[in-house]
C-alpha cells in the first residue's frame, strides 16, 4: 500500500532511523562531557551550608582521577567549622565507620533533591589525628532518617578520606531526583548573597521609622507631623506618627533607645489629638543596633529592616559582627511581642 504516493516501507525506514538517531543522541547525552545537558542547573533556594568564614568557585565538572569529573563544590572552611542543613530534610545516609571518601552526610528534601557533605571533620580537636570518630563528624541527633531544620548544624568541615593531603574543606553536592548531579555554585552564590548581613548596612538603610516600615503619605491632610514623637501630659507612653498619619507603640525603652539617645525631641499633644490617630501598630528594634532572643527559644537573631528576623548560626558569626562582647548586645524579646517580626534567612556568615 502508499500512502502520499509513497509506499508504506518508506515509511517505516524513515521511523526506524528517527528511532536511531534518537538512540545516538540519548548515548551521546550519557558521556561525562555532556552531564550540563541532562542535569538541569536549577538553583535551589538553600541556607549556605557553612557557617563561618570560607572561599569557593565554580569548580563542578572539574576532571579528576581515573577519569572521573568533579561531582559537587568545594567550599575551603577551616577544620571544625560548623556546616548548617541546606534546607528542610531528612537524613538519608551517613558514613560510619569513615568511608574512603570520608565522614558524610546526604539530606533529602520533600522535592526529592539531595545535599551531600563530603570530608566532615575526623579529628579531635586541634590535632590532625585522624581520631575524632563520628561524634567529631556529625552533630548529635545527626543519625538516618532524622528531620533537619533549614540552618541546623549537621556537622563540622574537616579533611576526612582522600582529602586528607587536600587541606580542610567542605565537597557539597546537589542531586536531583532523578539521581544526577547538577551544579550547586548557582544555589550557593545565592544563598550568600541572601545570608549576608552587615550591622551598619542594616541600620543606614533605615534612617527612619518610615523608612523601615515602608510608610507612605496617605491622601489629605494628615493629623500628626510625619516622623514626630508625640505624648500626652497625663501619660508617659511616647508615640511615632508615621508618613501614613498613624501612630506607632513603643513597646518598650529598649525598642524607643535602638532609635533615639533621649527624649528631646517628643512634642507633647491634647489627648483629643491623639485620640484622633489610629493605631498603625508596634514600632521594631532599629535594624543592626542589637541582637534580640526569643525568652522561649535560645536563639540569636539579628534584626534587618520591616522587622525581619534573622537567626545568627553560631557564636562565631555573633562575634564577626557584635565583637567579642557580642552577647552584651542581645535583648529579650517578650514573647507577646514576637508576632510584630518575621522570620528571614539565617546569618551564615559576616562580611
Amino acid at each position: 500500500m502508499a500512502r502520499n504516493g509513497r509506499p508504506m516501507y518508506w515509511a517505516q525506514g524513515y521511523r526506524r532511523r528517527w528511532r536511531l538517531l534518537a538512540t545516538g543522541v540519548f548515548l551521546w547525552l550519557l558521556l561525562p562531557g555532556q552531564r550540563w545537558l541532562y542535569a538541569a542547573d536549577t538553583v535551589r533556594d538553600i541556607a549556605f551550608p557553612v557557617s563561618g568564614t570560607y572561599t569557593f568557585s565554580d569548580n563542578f565538572d572539574d576532571p579528576r582521577s581515573n577519569g572521573r569529573t568533579h561531582e559537587g563544590v568545594d567550599i575551603l572552611t577551616a577544620k571544625h567549622t560548623p556546616v548548617v542543613a541546606a534546607t528542610d530534610a531528612r537524613v538519608r545516609y551517613l558514613t560510619i565507620p569513615e568511608a574512603s571518601w570520608g565522614y558524610a552526610v546526604y539530606l533529602q528534601d520533600a522535592d526529592g533533591y539531595q545535599y551531600r557533605y563530603l570530608h566532615l571533620n575526623n579529628d579531635t580537636q586541634n590535632t590532625d589525628d585522624g581520631n575524632g570518630g563520628p561524634e567529631h563528624a556529625f552533630a548529635a541527633g545527626i543519625v538516618e532518617d532524622a528531620v533537619v531544620a533549614r540552618g541546623q548544624v549537621v556537622g563540622w568541615a574537616g579533611d576526612s578520606g582522600n582529602a586528607e593531603q587536600v587541606g580542610s574543606h567542605l565537597h557539597f553536592e546537589i542531586w536531583t531526583p532523578d539521581h544526577q548531579p547538577m551544579n550547586p555554585y548557582e544555589s550557593l552564590r545565592q544563598a550568600e548573597m541572601a545570608a549576608r548581613y552587615r550591622p551598619d548596612e542594616q541600620t543606614a538603610a533605615s534612617p527612619t521609622i518610615n523608612d523601615d516600615k515602608r510608610l507612605t503619605a496617605p491622601s489629605g491632610t494628615p493629623r500628626c507631623a510625619s516622623g514626630t514623637l508625640i505624648k500626652t501630659p497625663e501619660f508617659s507612653a511616647v508615640y511615632y506618627c508615621g508618613a501614613d498619619g498613624k501612630r506607632y507603640v513603643f513597646p518598650n525603652d529598649r525598642v524607643y533607645f535602638s532609635w533615639y539617645r533621649d527624649f528631646g525631641g517628643v512634642t507633647t499633644v491634647d489627648a483629643n489629638v491623639l485620640a484622633q490617630l489610629p493605631i498603625g501598630g508596634n514600632v521594631t528594634y532599629r535594624p543592626g543596633v542589637r541582637l534580640v532572643k526569643v525568652q522561649t527559644d535560645a536563639r540569636i537573631y539579628a534584626v534587618a529592616r520591616g522587622g525581619e528576623l534573622r537567626w545568627v548560626t553560631s557564636p562565631e558569626v555573633a562575634a564577626a559582627l557584635y565583637g567579642t562582647n557580642w552577647a552584651k548586645s542581645v535583648d529579650d524579646l517578650p514573647d507577646v511581642f514576637f508576632a510584630n517580626y518575621r522570620l528571614g534567612a539565617p546569618v551564615n556568615r559576616a562580611d
